[in-house]
């Protein structure tokens, strides 16, 4: 076995695996803890250096603890694109979409289907004769979401936020 790292190409396999042979409720499941956790990570390496509030606002049961809320959050600091904003609140859409309802949930329902088809990314990278079928544009969004989110940590964490000086009362100059 080699030391080296995983390719690009290797993790882009490697997560392409873990939707396989997995129910779509799963499929969505994963996709979404995925990109959320990329969102955290994000939001953890811009904000400022400080051991407890970022965890804290981080936390599943606090501030940005939704995944929902570390969309807007990561969107309104300008730290994801409009197109990556567009397709994690779709995703995230249909995450409460099957998670709300307790079977019987599938990507060919007509809300769901609808929602895969809306996504931009596949649209901007797919050829207009290729196939598609919710559960790829799912899969194949949420796995280019998570690489670009990935790519995103590092430009957060040269972005850091430094926290103010102290408030001077009075101009000196």
């Amino acid at each position: 076995m080699s030391d080296q790292s995983p390719t690009k190409s290797q993790k882009w396999k490697e997560l392409v695996g873990e939707f396989q042979f997995k129910s779509d409720r799963s499929v969505v499941i994963l996709g979404a803890a995925y990109l959320k956790t990329s969102l955290g990570q994000i939001l953890e390496s811009f904000f400022i250096k400080d051991l407890e509030i970022p965890a804290m606002l981080l936390e599943d049961e606090h501030l940005l603890g939704s995944f929902n809320a570390r969309i807007k959050v990561a969107y309104a600091l300008g730290l994801i694109s409009p197109n990556e904003y567009h397709d994690l609140l779709a995703i995230c859409s249909i995450h409460k979409d099957l998670i709300g309802k307790i079977e019987g949930v599938r990507f060919t329902d007509d809300g769901i289907r609808e929602q895969c088809f809306n996504l931009e990314i596949p649209r901007k990278i797919l050829l207009p004769g290729e196939t598609q079928i919710p559960r790829r544009l799912f899969v194949l969004t949420t796995v280019l979401l998570v690489q670009q989110l990935i790519l995103r940590v590092s430009q957060a964490a040269r972005e850091k936020r430094i926290p103010r000086n102290n408030l001077m009362l009075v101009d000196t100059k």
